[in-house]
């Protein structure tokens, strides 16, 4: 019984400022105002990069579109003290180490959600799919949407390489 209170307090606990964080992105997704854009295109796809702003909250959006490559959609959300959230959508081409065989896939579909209370301390909720030659896409995203999201705890390693990729995107918009 003891153990049951215990689970039920840390699910609880941990619920609560994931329920402050889902409010906040949902916030800034509501009343940010574009304040900076950025394009950059090349013979082999393009990168858009759109800053919004909230009086106190900051929204990064990035979309990667290289056909040949990836299809993914990064967002960071931060606020004067911390990078709380980033979102991953989209296809993501797989390397291999050796060729790949005709059989494997060539990218898969992700969707990840990390969600930051302090720089300590997070959570990486994801569910991916793998992509073939001859894919649906369609048809693979909304499978996508029916697979449980596998959910782990991470640390300030995880903290400091997503607010790395933040910096990275913020300093292309100077």
């Amino acid at each position: 019984m003891k153990y049951l209170v215990m689970i039920s307090m840390f699910l609880f606990v941990q619920s609560d400022w994931t329920e402050n964080v889902e409010k906040s992105i949902k916030r800034v997704n509501a009343e940010g105002k574009l304040d900076v854009e950025f394009e950059k295109k090349d013979s082999e796809g393009e990168v858009k990069v759109k800053r919004y702003k909230t009086n106190h909250e900051t929204k990064i959006d990035v979309k990667y579109k290289y056909e040949k490559f990836m299809d993914l959609d990064f967002s960071y959300y931060e606020n004067e003290n911390l990078l709380f959230a980033e979102i991953v959508n989209g296809k993501d081409i797989l390397i291999y180490k050796a060729e790949r065989k005709k059989e494997d896939p060539y990218a898969v579909l992700i969707e990840k959600i990390t969600y930051f209370k302090n720089e300590n301390e997070g959570i990486s909720k994801s569910r991916k799919i793998d992509v073939y030659e001859n894919s649906d896409i369609e048809k693979l995203k909304s499978e996508l949407k029916k697979i449980d999201f596998k959910t782990e705890k991470i640390d300030s390693t995880e903290y400091k390489s997503v607010k790395k990729r933040c910096d990275q995107f913020k300093a292309t918009q100077k």
